[in-house]
């Protein structure tokens, strides 16, 4: 399915910057931070950027993740996630030299009994290392 199909069946329409940013998050197959995006993006003022990025998130084209830094990141969704709620839990790998972020989708969360009288909302499992090219054998 191409990126505009994508962002279209999802309610949005699919303009230049839309489609940008989806190019690089669904080409890349890294976790981006808004920062990330504004140094490619240059010509794309910030507050855009902002909302693109919440839309997606919104209608699930998007997941956040929090890196070891606390920084939100943003990642692609390869799978059909329902908006505002990331459907394919999964592990990140961040590396802890470059600090680039990586979906480990084939390292699924476990589930956790949550003591009565709680509510998980969300779920972040970090895996800290190297990554290919900054040192791991």
């Amino acid at each position: 399915m191409d990126l505009s199909q994508q962002i279209r069946e999802r309610g949005l329409k699919a303009t230049p910057s839309r489609l940008s940013v989806m190019k690089v998050l669904e080409s890349k197959r890294q976790a981006y931070a808004h920062a990330d995006l504004e140094s490619i993006f240059i010509d794309m003022d910030r507050v855009t950027l902002y909302r693109v990025l919440n839309d997606f998130e919104e209608t699930g084209l998007v997941h956040k993740v929090i890196d070891m830094d606390g920084v939100t990141r943003f990642a692609h969704c390869g799978h059909s996630c329902p908006g505002g709620h990331h459907a394919d839990a999964h592990a990140h790998f961040n590396c802890q030299v470059c600090h680039k972020m990586y979906c480990l989708e084939n390292a699924p969360i476990p589930s956790f009994d949550i003591p009565k009288g709680f509510m998980a909302t969300g779920q972040n499992i970090l895996v800290l290392g190297l990554c290919k090219n900054c040192g791991a054998a």
